[in-house]
Formats: structure tokens, C-alpha cells, sequence
């Protein structure tokens, strides 16, 4: 089963809502991921760090659906790209 561990690095409107609208919006890429079949197992806020964000996804060893999922959840190829995410990297690991 392979996992990703994605880094979100957010932007500054991100950064201005309340904690409370933020911890809502990262709930809300599970929604999306479901649709794909993928979880999130787990995310947080960390600190010290680049990232705002980090998630950890489960894709049933599927890559091209969490690739699918991305592009969505990234809303690459939309006026939204970029709204809120400025950039990611993911760690794929089994």
C-alpha cells in the first residue's frame, strides 16, 4: 500500500483566515480524495518548518488515481490554482 506524505507550503490568504477556517479547508481535500478512492490518514500544522501543512494520504497502491487527485485537489488548470496552495512536494512511501 503505498502512502504520500505531502508538504503544503500556503499562501498568504491561506494564512489570514482563522484557525478554525483553515482546519476546515484541510478537512475538506478528504472529500476530494474520497471521490478517488484515497484517504487522509492523518494531517497537522507544523512548526519550524517551510510547510504550513503536512498530510499523509493512503491511494491503495494506485498512483495514477492520487495523481488524478491531485490535479483536482490542486484545481490545477483553474482560476483557483494557487488560491491557497503555493506549492507541494509529496514522499511516496511503502
Amino acid at each position: 500500500m503505498v502512502k504520500y506524505i505531502t508538504f503544503c507550503e500556503m499562501t498568504p490568504e491561506f494564512l489570514k483566515l482563522q484557525l478554525e477556517e483553515r482546519q476546515q479547508y484541510v478537512k475538506s481535500w478528504g472529500r476530494i480524495a474520497s471521490d478517488y478512492g484515497i484517504k487522509i490518514v492523518f494531517w497537522g500544522m507544523p512548526i519550524g518548518v517551510r510547510e504550513h501543512v503536512v498530510c499523509v494520504f493512503e491511494a491503495n497502491g494506485n498512483e495514477e488515481k492520487f495523481f488524478k487527485f491531485q490535479r483536482e485537489w490542486l484545481a490545477l488548470g483553474t482560476k483557483e490554482a494557487g488560491r491557497y496552495i503555493r506549492n507541494t512536494r509529496s514522499i511516496p512511501v511503502y
